[in-house]
Formats: C-alpha cells, sequence, structure tokens
C-alpha cells in the first residue's frame, strides 16, 4: 500500500513514470500513516510501519489555504535543488520548451523545480509523526557526496501522470544512482523504508499533450544541496524541512 501513496503522491513531488514519487534534530523513531489511494473515502485508518513507534509527537505541517485544490494527505520525500540562479534558468528553458510544442499547462515555479530522491513515507492527515520527520534527517546529516554535475539532454511526456520533463544524460543518471544508493543504507539504519526514484528527472508543468522522448540544447548545473521536503498532496504546496549541503567528507 505504501508503493500506491507515492504513486498517488507522484505529481506532488515531481512526477514519474516509476516512483513518486526541501536545521537538524537526530531523535528515535514512530510510524507514518499510509495514504492508499487518491480518494480520501479509499484511505485506511492506518497503517503500522515495522519498527515505529505509534506514540510519537506530531510534526505540525504548515497552515496553508486549500483554495487551489482539496488536501488529500501528505509525502515526506528527499530531492536535489538548483541554486535560486539555476532555477531561473531552467526555468526559461521550460518556459521556450512549452512554446515550442504548444503546451498550456502552467509551469511550476522556479523554487518547486528538484529531482526526487527517495519518498520517504505518507501520511492521510496532519497527525505526521515528528520522530519520522527527525529520523530522517538524523540519517540524512551523514550522508557524504561531492557536489553533483547535472546535464538534462532530453525531454518527454511521462503518460502516467502527464508530467513534461527534463530527463538527465547517462553520466548525470549514475551519478544521482549513486547519491541515492549512499542515502539508502543509512535511511534504513533508523527503521524507514525509502522508496528511489529510479528515473532521475526534473518536472517543468502538466500538460495532456504527450511529447515523445527527444533531445535538446544541453542544460547544465551543478547539484549542491539537498533538502526533506513535506508535500501537501492535492494543493501543491511543498514545506522545506531541512536542507544539506553536497560535501564529501574524505576529502
Amino acid at each position: 500500500m505504501q508503493d500506491l501513496l507515492l504513486r498517488r503522491a507522484g505529481r506532488e513531488c515531481g512526477g514519474t513514470s516509476d516512483a513518486p514519487l526541501v536545521e537538524e534534530r537526530p531523535r528515535s523513531l514512530s510510524p507514518s500513516r499510509l495514504l492508499a489511494s487518491r480518494t480520501v473515502d479509499a484511505m485506511p485508518a492506518q497503517l503500522s510501519v515495522p519498527g515505529l513507534d505509534t506514540t510519537a509527537l506530531p510534526f505540525r505541517p504548515d497552515a496553508v489555504s486549500t483554495r487551489r485544490g482539496e488536501l488529500l494527505g501528505y509525502t515526506l520525500f528527499l530531492a536535489l535543488f538548483p541554486q535560486p540562479e539555476d532555477a531561473l534558468r531552467i526555468t526559461r528553458a521550460a518556459a521556450d520548451l512549452r512554446s515550442r510544442h504548444g503546451l498550456v499547462g502552467p509551469q511550476l515555479q522556479p523554487g518547486r523545480l528538484h529531482i526526487t530522491l527517495h519518498a520517504i513515507a505518507g501520511f492521510i492527515d496532519t497527525t505526521i509523526p515528528l520522530d519520522v520527520v527527525d529520523a530522517t534527517m538524523a540519517a540524512a546529516g551523514r550522508v557524504a557526496c561531492p557536489p553533483l554535475p547535472i546535464v538534462f539532454d532530453r525531454v518527454l511526456t511521462f503518460s502516467d501522470s502527464n508530467a513534461f520533463v527534463l530527463r538527465c544524460n547517462a553520466s548525470s543518471d549514475a551519478a544521482i544512482a549513486r547519491l541515492r544508493q549512499s542515502m539508502a543504507p543509512a535511511l534504513r539504519r533508523v527503521g524507514l523504508h525509502p522508496k528511489a526514484s529510479r528515473t532521475p528527472h526534473m518536472t517543468m508543468l502538466y500538460d495532456r499533450q504527450p511529447i515523445a522522448e527527444h533531445p535538446i540544447e544541453p542544460i547544465c548545473w551543478t547539484a549542491t544541496r539537498f533538502s526533506l521536503i513535506l508535500s501537501h498532496v492535492g494543493i501543491g504546496h511543498h514545506q522545506r524541512i531541512g536542507q544539506w549541503v553536497l560535501a564529501d567528507r574524505a576529502a
């Protein structure tokens, strides 16, 4: 059921064809409540996560207006974010691609552009265990990885989510995969069950018009930070909880 939640939340985390599916305070673990369906009526009351304590204090999500949609739950995920100047440059390139293909879907704001690394958990209501958040932050703080050169060299539409995305070249895919793999053991050691996004990409917008994969003039940037995000599913709000600089601690 957790897999079903993460797929439901894919649009909020960036839209993916295979997964969804951003300071530090170490603590012990607590359980998540898993969102099992796109509809609130179909959600289970609660599902336990092995190794997590059900009595944890709650984490308080941002109070956000629901005028933009219906709040269906929350997902917690880790992602790479470009620096503001890179995000603006990517946004301008996305605007050109949007116009060139005659797409009408609104672009994501620069601050929401990201590459999902791991989906951590999903929750059906505001009872978000603080220990799940703290455990994720403690694990993230132990990650050692140098900055990653990223090259987007093609675009396409993911048919299952209508996400129009930038895709990485092979060397960028490999670098992101190494970062994901380095994160996973630390997350599992604190009792979490992360789900990796196996197709590194950056969502630009959503549009029903399908665009076949094709090459573009490369867009280059360097990922120097990653963040922990609580996505408010259904209303398009990303709450940044923690942020870490990519650095090789052995250097």
